[in-house]
């Protein structure tokens, strides 16, 4: 099992697309502290009465489904990648325990969506409240012990989404079709559940995965991807 966690971090590391969407990641990082400064200008120039009309929003939460969305493509690019150029047959040679591959899989990419979620979501609160936090700014009124389950939430959130990614690669095996189901499941179907009528638009709501889901329904998010995961990697050929 160390062998092959060892191989899954190597090919991380030497991978170009995911090195790129890592590189997003951290991108993600700069562009909330942009914000910050923006929206700090913004402010300045608010008169008094603009000021009590904006929401209590945060730059934070505002950038949290692009940091979701790049870490869901890692996950599906770890997979998918393998499949793309052959080298998933290596990989299952080398190792033919086919779910202690799997389960290096999920374990490195979780570890760094989780990671990379810690340090984007603290560095652009911390940064973020220290510009507009001063000004009064209404999303940073609150104390740092009481966000802070909020920011553990968007973190371990990145790892579930990450994980989910990686599940879709692998039932799919194409990185366009798992691009595209990762992208329904974030962005579109959470839309076309608000329009459904009362309460079932509330109902359903509340179990999509960027909604900040209560934990069981997270892990069972995880549970079902890598449970669907295991079931095609085996028993479909390479």
């Amino acid at each position: 099992m160390r062998d092959v966690l060892s191989a899954e971090w190597l090919k991380i590391r030497t991978t170009r697309s995911t090195r790129f969407v890592l590189l997003a990641v951290m991108a993600i990082a700069v562009l909330g502290m942009l914000l910050a400064y923006a929206w700090g200008q913004t402010w300045e120039g608010m008169s008094p009465e603009s000021r009590t009309r904006l929401s209590d929003a945060s730059i934070e939460d505002t950038t949290a489904p692009l940091l979701h969305f790049c870490l869901a493509v890692l996950g599906v690019l770890i997979i998918t990648g393998e499949y793309a150029t052959g080298a998933i047959r290596t990989s299952l040679t080398v190792a033919p325990r086919r779910l202690s591959v799997l389960a290096s899989k999920a374990s490195v990419v979780g570890v760094i969506a989780l990671v990379s979620g810690l340090l984007v979501t603290f560095s652009t609160y911390l940064v973020s409240h220290e510009v507009l936090g001063s000004r009064g700014f209404p999303g940073y009124a609150a104390t740092f012990e009481e966000e802070l389950p909020g920011l553990v939430q968007t973190s371990v959130l990145a790892m579930v989404v990450a994980i989910v990614g990686l599940g879709l690669g692998t039932v799919l095996r194409s990185t366009a079709g798992a691009l595209f189901a990762i992208a329904a499941l974030v962005f579109i179907v959470p839309v076309l559940v608000g329009f459904l009528p009362d309460p079932w638009d509330d109902r359903l709501g509340s179990l999509m995965l960027l909604n900040m889901p209560h934990p069981l329904v997270a892990i069972g998010y995880v549970v079902a991807a890598l449970g669907a995961a295991a079931v095609a990697i085996l028993h479909r050929d390479v």
